[in-house]
């Protein structure tokens, strides 16, 4: 039976009375007049995640349900996410239908619904019942509720390229494939902070869903190595092509 740790937590810093408060408020303001795609930088809260396994640089990860918001962009992964970040961003600023300022949770998580069209969505903590019997049902940014999963989670430096999520997620079934968990969907991506100029700087996570294995199902290794061929193979068929001349 394995461990379990929480991960992170929801926090808020406070100040020392009214001129805390403001020095906040005006750092707040100063931030999203310099930064417009403010809303990884503007909160130190992070969702709750416990950690109940690891194998090798994988964590499985069990998230705990809640409100999320959600936009879906289509285009190039690149543009669709900061489209979506500006669309959160004012949300959660307090330009929703009850003009009212709202804590987000990190990771921002970005997913392929189908080609060319994402779905990017960021943890709400604390909602009340109120605001979402306010909320919209309609519009580019939607309130939904947030289910519990299970995830296997592997941490990636550099830059969010399309290649590297694709390795990054062959890491991850091969890691998986001679345990007692299987990954039952495609890989999301997840950032605690935007991409930066610099690739060596930068730091994010890929994920996959997972469920566990019956007692006694694990793969056995005639198929785990095809699976491991297979999982390669589609790897190797991603790599760039030479440039044509």
């Amino acid at each position: 039976m394995s461990t379990t740790h929480a991960v992170s937590g929801f926090s808020r810093p406070t100040g020392p009375g009214i001129s805390g408060d403001l020095i906040a408020w005006l750092r707040g303001r100063l931030r999203k007049l310099l930064h417009p795609n403010w809303l990884l930088s503007s909160s130190n809260d992070t969702a709750d995640e416990l950690i109940v396994a690891r194998h090798g640089p994988v964590e499985i990860r069990r998230t705990l349900a809640g409100w999320s918001l959600e936009t879906c962009v289509k285009g190039e992964a690149d543009r669709a996410r900061d489209t979506a970040i500006r669309r959160l961003s004012s949300y959660v600023d307090g330009k929703n239908r009850s003009s009212t300022p709202l804590r987000a949770a990190r990771p921002l998580v970005q997913t392929e619904d189908s080609m060319g069209r994402w779905r990017i969505r960021i943890a709400l903590p604390g909602v009340d019942s109120d605001f979402v019997a306010a909320s919209g049902r309609k519009g580019r940014v939607r309130l939904r509720t947030l289910d519990s999963e299970t995830l296997a989670v592997i941490r990636v430096p550099g830059r969010p390229t399309k290649l590297a999520i694709q390795h990054a997620e062959t890491a991850i079934r091969h890691a998986v494939a001679p345990t007692d968990w299987e990954a039952t969907g495609g890989a999301m991506l997840r950032l605690h902070s935007l991409p930066t100029v610099l690739p060596f700087l930068g730091r994010f996570e890929v994920a996959l869903p997972v469920v566990e294995r019956e007692h006694g199902s694990a793969l056995p290794d005639w198929a785990r190595s095809i699976a491991l061929t297979e999982s390669s193979a589609q790897e190797a068929r991603t790599q760039p092509s030479p440039p044509v001349h």
